[in-house]
C-alpha cells in the first residue's frame, strides 16, 4: 500500500541499495539524475552524486516498485492457480491486489507501465491480466477518469481473461492456424468468464460487463454479442484497446510480438474500424511516440530501452542505456533523460525480434 513520504537526510557515503533518493542538496540544473527520484544501485552513482552534492534526501516509505509489481503477479498467480483447481474466487485477495495495484499505478504510472511491458512473470495469463490492468489504470489516470470508475475498471481488467481458464491449453498454445471449431471455442471465453464470475457473486455489473464485452468492436465484428459503437460500455472500450495492445506486444505461440511503436501504429490504423477512435488517439498520446518498453537506437549507435515519456516532449523520452556505441552490454543501466541531454537523440525504434538484436538482448536481460 502506498504511504505518504517519510523524508530523511542522508550523507552520500551512507547510501545503500534499498534507499529511494528523492532530492539532492544541490540546485545544479544539469545533475545526471531524474528529478522524480531513483533507487541507488551502484558505486558509480555515488561518484556522480559526490560531484554535485554532499548529502541527499531519501523517502523511507518508498517501496521498490519492481518488488511491489512482482508481488502483485505472485498474488494473481495464486488466484489463477486456485481457480484452475476448481476453487472459488477469493474476493478479499482480489480487492487487496487491486488496491495495491491501483495505488502503485496512480502514484508511479510510468514505472509501472515499464515494468509491466518487461513481462518478467512466466505465466502468460497472469502477465496478461496484470499488464492490461496496469495499462488501463495508467490510461485512466491520463484521461482523468472519475474515481468511482477506477475500481470496476481495474477489477474488470484483472479478471478479463478468466474465461481462458476454460479453454484447453493445447488450443491456446497451438502454433498452426486454429480450425473453425477451435476459433468458435476460443471466442466463447468472454461468456464463460462472465457466467463463472456471475456464479461467484460479489462483483458489480460494470466489472462483469468488461469481462463479457472487452472483445466487442465498434463496427459490430467483435464477440460474443456483436455490439456496435456506444452499445459497448466506456470501460469495456478502454479494455478493448489495452488488451489488444498487450496482445500485439507479447510473443504468442502463433506469432512474434510487435515492438511497442509498431503496435501503436497498428492500433492507429484500426482506430475507426474496430475501436473508439478518440480513445485510441488518447491512448497513443498517453504512451508517447516511443512507449515504455520500446527498444531504440541512439545517434551514437548505442541501444537503449524507453522507461518513461514526457507529455510535452514525445520525441525525447527517458531511457536506460543497454549497450555502448560498439554494442557491448552495460552492467549498470543508468537512466538518461533525453530532454536534458541535447547531444543524444533517438534515430529509430527497433524490433527486438530482429536476429541481430535477439541474442544480444537475451544476454543483456539474462
Amino acid at each position: 500500500m502506498y504511504q505518504k513520504p517519510n523524508y530523511q537526510k542522508v550523507a552520500i557515503n551512507d547510501l545503500t541499495s534499498s534507499m529511494w533518493v528523492c532530492r539532492l542538496d544541490s540546485d545544479v540544473a544539469d545533475q545526471p539524475f531524474e528529478t522524480r527520484g531513483f533507487y541507488f544501485t551502484s558505486l558509480k552513482q555515488i561518484k556522480a552524486l559526490a560531484l554535485n552534492c554532499r548529502y541527499v534526501y531519501i523517502d523511507n516509505n518508498r517501496k521498490d516498485t519492481r518488488k511491489l509489481y512482482l508481488n502483485i503477479c505472485t498474488q494473481m498467480d495464486r488466484v489463477f492457480t486456485d481457480l484452475r483447481m476448481g476453487k472459488a474466487l477469493e474476493h478479499k485477495r482480489m480487492r487487496l491486489v487491486l488496491k495495491e495495484l491501483m495505488e502503485a499505478v496512480l502514484h508511479d504510472s510510468k514505472n509501472m507501465v515499464y515494468l509491466a511491458m518487461l513481462r518478467e512473470h512466466q505465466d502468460d495469463l497472469v502477465a496478461k491480466a496484470v499488464t492490461v490492468t496496469v495499462l488501463s489504470l495508467a490510461f485512466a489516470k491520463h484521461i482523468s477518469l472519475k474515481q468511482t470508475d477506477l475500481i470496476p475498471l481495474g477489477m474488470g481488467a484483472l479478471l478479463h481473461p478468466i474465461g481462458l481458464l476454460k479453454v484447453p491449453s493445447e488450443i491456446l498454445s497451438k502454433v498452426s492456424p486454429l480450425t473453425a471449431e477451435e476459433v468458435a471455442l476460443v471466442r466463447q471465453y468472454p461468456s464463460k468468464g462472465y457466467y463463472f464470475l456471475l456464479e461467484q457473486q460479489g462483483l458489480d455489473t460494470a466489472t462483469l460487463d468488461i469481462v463479457l464485452h472487452h472483445q466487442e468492436r465498434v463496427n459490430g465484428s467483435g464477440y460474443p454479442c456483436q455490439l456496435k459503437g456506444k452499445e459497448i460500455s466506456f470501460l469495456a472500450r478502454i479494455v478493448a484497446i489495452t488488451s489488444v495492445y498487450e496482445a500485439l506486444t507479447r510473443n504468442r505461440s502463433d506469432r512474434q510480438a510487435l515492438s511497442p511503436a509498431k503496435a501503436l501504429s497498428q492500433l492507429y490504423r484500426w482506430r475507426f474500424e474496430d475501436f473508439d477512435n478518440r480513445l485510441v488517439e488518447k491512448f497513443i498520446q498517453s504512451l508517447g511516440v516511443y512507449p515504455p518498453g520500446c527498444l531504440v537506437e541512439l545517434n551514437t549507435g548505442a541501444l537503449a530501452v524507453v522507461y518513461a515519456t514526457h507529455p510535452d516532449q514525445r520525441l525525447n523520452p527517458k531511457i536506460r542505456l543497454l549497450t555502448t556505441p560498439e554494442l557491448v552490454p552495460l552492467t549498470a543501466q543508468e537512466p538518461i533523460d533525453l530532454a536534458e541531454v541535447v547531444e543524444l537523440n533517438i534515430v529509430k525504434a527497433l524490433d527486438p525480434q530482429e536476429p541481430r538484436f535477439e541474442k544480444l538482448l537475451k544476454k543483456i536481460l539474462s
